[in-house]
């Protein structure tokens, strides 16, 4: 399976527990490009649903998060977090 990006973005309460869930799962996963604070485009061999796993673990029923595949979608963007945006979406 050739590997796909996904933008993961993230509404939490202040909540730090929820915060170092996130952090530690996404270390797990393949690759990742923090764009903003709540704001991460991940590249990974894994289905959905195995991401959706590592990531839905961390939320309580009043915080709330949103997965897109993003593979082949151009990029545009502007005073992000984080250099570089293009170049890594082309190095699948």
């Amino acid at each position: 399976m050739a590997a796909r990006i996904y933008l993961f973005s993230y509404e939490s309460q202040v909540n730090n527990h929820t915060k170092e869930c996130i952090q530690k799962s996404l270390t797990t996963l393949y690759d990742i490009k923090q764009i903003h604070e709540n704001v991460n485009m991940i590249k990974t061999d894994d289905d959905i649903t195995i991401l959706e796993k590592y990531l839905s673990s961390c939320f309580d029923k009043k915080e709330s998060y949103l997965i897109v595949d993003i593979t082949e979608q151009p990029c545009r963007n502007k005073t992000t977090s984080s250099s570089g945006i293009s170049f890594w979406m082309d190095n699948i």
